[in-house]
């Protein structure tokens, strides 16, 4: 009867092309795989013989024109052999997951195939040669001569591949030494970390390089084998591991590498670094090992495609694999190095809700189960964190809706209505008590550092050249860390005037946005002023509060301004006040003679009248040493002794109070300190010197 007919041509054509370079050398890896079989074949005959593969490689970066040539000592191409060589899609290797394939990829590769072999046959040796070449027919052409050593009295086959085809091969496969090596290496790194492989020998333009020696040496003590587990969806896995120096990764990407092999084989190698979150491994005196892990059992040897390039396995689940597997590395082979990690994940974690207080809404545990276990870092927590935290106010927002609806149409109140309403406001205190926290850290942070800014300044002399160009620029600095130089408030397109920290100066302008930074009077007040520059001119105490900044609340703005605030600051430790300009109550009052009975101009052109009783309180920010202690000497002091007052007397109304540094920054610590009791947090002990 009449059978079906192969058309070799087309089943080539057919095969998939490479996409990168581990793909284009799949047909060499394919020849390498092989010799490995035939060796391991005599193995099995002569459990004493060791055998070797060598490959040569000449031409390597000129793709059209390379000579690549596979050699074994196996048990070579005899009659079975040979006939299972000859038969497409043969069965006859796939006990060890052999497809049948691997020599049509060569077909499809490269442009002559030459194979060379020795066997024995009746206790007598035996050799054949023939060239291998795609065509209709005839794909096999016996050849009585040899251009290797394949007829010199060893069993063994030698195949040579000259010259890559036009297309795909030639644009991916490797052309240099060391990528040419990374992928090799990275191929068969399993077989060499396994101990399974015969010595390998790839010569590259007469230099070689030996395997698995040189995987070996790369090897940090023994190797880890995990008891077998076995599951219902995935059978039994079996996992083998190995801490290696950080080059055994090279050209992978990534350094911890799980290899699923097929048949012994590797198919595919993924990078696993998130899954142990380790960076480095510690073996000894080593610290930065990198792990290997070799990952084999029936469940990927029965769905790995033809060409053992790939498994027919979906992504999602090669993923679930990789992490199932990753959870027992981590709990059998790398248990001493993951405590480890999981206790400096913890520390970081800790260290991240005290600077970002906000985030502390769970305990620890549940916190650190909720984010990758790579998280380390603080944008690695907030990432993982943020969708419970937006989660967790919904909830709490609906359970206060909620709590409303039922006190709006409950006609008889439920007997744990009690305790919802109680759970509600805790949940609203806890809430409020983390923003609160986080921003008590913020506040902290800016005091340690204007408390370093001012000892710095201290630090400066007044004196001329590079002295006074590194205080002039720390003044500004300094003035700039409280609030923006050069900026209005109530300037809707400059954000900077948005980002100051004027509670420093006044709890009560936190959020204000009436005030002008170093600004010049002339730009401040509608009918013209001079070129005098108040550090800071802050209005009336409502717009202080915020109230003119909120578009929904109407303003009477034809009520004149009855309160403002200057503010100047004086470089700390200043010592020199010698010219008459340097007298403070003259300073101030050259102000207020320009700002009394004026009108400030705000950006949408309303005019804002400054009463003509208006109380001016006026603070000069220094220390008071030097001149400054001599020019103060007759004012009042303050009740806490070191600061100075004076009221403003005759057209002003009012006062002048110098404030020293220290005191400025201990207030506002006192302050920080009550919010710091209120968010449950401890004050940090910090005073100005």
């Amino acid at each position: 009867m009449p059978s079906l007919s192969q058309n070799v041509k087309n089943r080539v054509r057919k095969l998939p092309k490479p996409s990168n370079s581990a793909q284009a050398l799949q047909p060499l890896f394919e020849a390498v795989s092989n010799a490995l079989y035939a060796i391991e074949d005599k193995v099995e005959m002569d459990e004493y013989f060791k055998g070797e593969v060598v490959v040569r490689v000449d031409g390597l970066s000129k793709p059209k024109n390379v000579r690549i040539e596979v050699s074994d000592d196996g048990i070579g191409l005899d009659k079975v052999r040979f006939a299972a060589f000859c038969e497409l899609d043969t069965a006859f290797k796939r006990k060890k997951g052999g497809k049948g394939v691997g020599r049509l990829f060569w077909l499809d590769a490269f442009d002559r195939i030459k194979v060379e072999s020795a066997y024995t046959e009746q206790d007598s040796l035996k050799n054949r040669a023939f060239s291998f070449r795609l065509s209709e027919s005839d794909q096999i052409v016996p050849s009585d001569e040899f251009e290797t050593d394949k007829a010199k009295g060893a069993t063994g086959t030698s195949i040579v591949f000259h010259g890559l085809k036009s297309g795909p091969y030639t644009d991916q496969f490797p052309k240099k030494t060391d990528t040419f090596l990374r992928y090799f290496s990275s191929h068969f790194i399993a077989d060499f970390l396994m101990g399974k492989s015969p010595k390998v020998t790839v010569v590259l333009n007469g230099e070689a390089h030996e395997y698995p020696a040189s995987i070996s040496e790369l090897v940090v003590g023994e190797r880890l084998e995990a008891p077998s587990t076995k599951s219902e969806e995935y059978g039994t896995l079996n996992i083998t591991g190995f801490k290696c120096r950080p080059s055994a990764s090279a050209g992978l990407e990534g350094r911890h590498q799980l290899h699923l092999l097929a048949n012994g084989r590797t198919v595919e190698t993924r990078k696993i670094d998130n899954l142990l979150g380790l960076f480095g491994i510690q073996d000894g005196e080593h610290d930065d090992l990198v792990f290997h892990g070799c990952i084999s059992g029936e469940y990927l040897d029965e769905r790995v495609n033809e060409g053992r390039t790939a498994f027919n396995i979906p992504e999602k689940k090669l993923k679930e694999i990789c992490r199932y597997c990753a959870d027992i590395v981590k709990s059998e082979l790398l248990q001493d190095s993951i405590a480890e990690y999981a206790e400096e994940r913890r520390k970081s974690y800790e260290k991240f809700v005290r600077e970002h207080p906000i985030y502390g809404f769970d305990e620890t545990e549940v916190q650190l189960e909720r984010v990758p276990f790579h998280a380390m870092s603080a944008e690695d927590f907030a990432a993982g964190l943020v969708k419970y935290q937006i989660r967790r106010e919904e909830e709490r927002q609906q359970a206060i809706e909620q709590v409303i609806k039922s006190i709006e149409h409950l006609e008889n109140i439920p007997s744990d209505f009690q305790d919802t309403v109680i759970k509600a406001a805790a949940d609203i205190q806890r809430s409020e008590q983390l923003a609160l926290a986080q921003h008590v850290v913020r506040r902290k942070l800016v005091l340690e550092l204007l408390d370093k800014l001012i000892k710095r300044l201290r630090k400066i002399p007044s004196t001329e050249g590079k002295d006074r160009q590194d205080r002039h620029q720390l003044e500004s600095t300094l003035h700039s860390f409280i609030c923006p130089m050069f900026v209005r408030g109530d300037d809707p397109n400059e954000r900077r005037s948005r980002a100051h920290d004027l509670w420093i100066v006044d709890e009560r302008f936190a959020f204000t946005r009436a005030f002008s930074s170093d600004k010049r009077l002339d730009a401040l007040i509608s009918d013209g002023g001079s070129a005098d520059r108040p550090d800071l001119a802050l209005w009336d105490l409502a717009f202080g509060m915020g109230v003119a900044n909120d578009q929904s609340e109407e303003v009477d703005l034809s009520e004149p301004l009855r309160k403002m605030m200057i503010v100047e600051f004086k470089h700390p430790g200043r010592k020199e006040y010698p010219k008459p300009e340097d007298q403070i109550e003259q300073q101030i009052t050259k102000y207020l003679a320009q700002l009394k009975n004026s009108e400030l101009e705000s950006f949408d052109r309303d005019r804002i009248r400054i009463a003509d009783d208006c109380i001016f309180y006026c603070y000069v920010v220094a220390d008071i040493v030097g001149d400054l202690r001599t020019q103060l000497s007759s004012w009042e002091t303050t009740a806490n002794q070191q600061g100075r007052i004076r009221p403003l007397k005759g057209d002003y109304r009012g006062s002048i109070e110098v404030v020293q540094w220290r005191d400025l920054v201990n207030d506002a610590w006192q302050r920080n300190a009550a919010t710091m009791l209120a968010a449950g947090l401890k004050r940090h002990n910090s005073t100005m010197a």
